[in-house]
């Protein structure tokens, strides 16, 4: 499934909002880069999840990530093990 992501048209500031930059990419090919709130406000479509499972494979991320790239760490995140400690109601004595 490929998908395409409109960057922004600009800002109240002159600058645009948003928009990607671009990363060399084997070969001559260069792919857009975008923020991670970009991303975020076309998740569903571009990567089959929720703004709310975005938020939680993004957190703490500030980069800007080609959706290639994102595709590929959300994936990983989505397919990482929980691992929980047990509360002490949990353990039995």
């Amino acid at each position: 499934m490929s998908s395409t992501v409109k960057p922004d048209h600009g800002s109240a500031d002159g600058q645009t909002a948003g928009a990607p930059q671009t990363q060399q990419d084997s070969g001559t090919k260069k792919m857009p880069r975008f923020t991670i709130a970009r991303l975020r406000r076309d998740c569903l479509k571009l990567f089959g999840i929720t703004v709310s499972t975005f938020d939680g494979a993004t957190l703490d991320m500030t980069e800007e990530f080609t959706v290639e790239e994102m595709r590929s760490h959300i994936k990983k995140w989505l397919n990482k093990r929980v691992t929980t400690t047990p509360t002490k109601k949990e353990v039995h004595h």
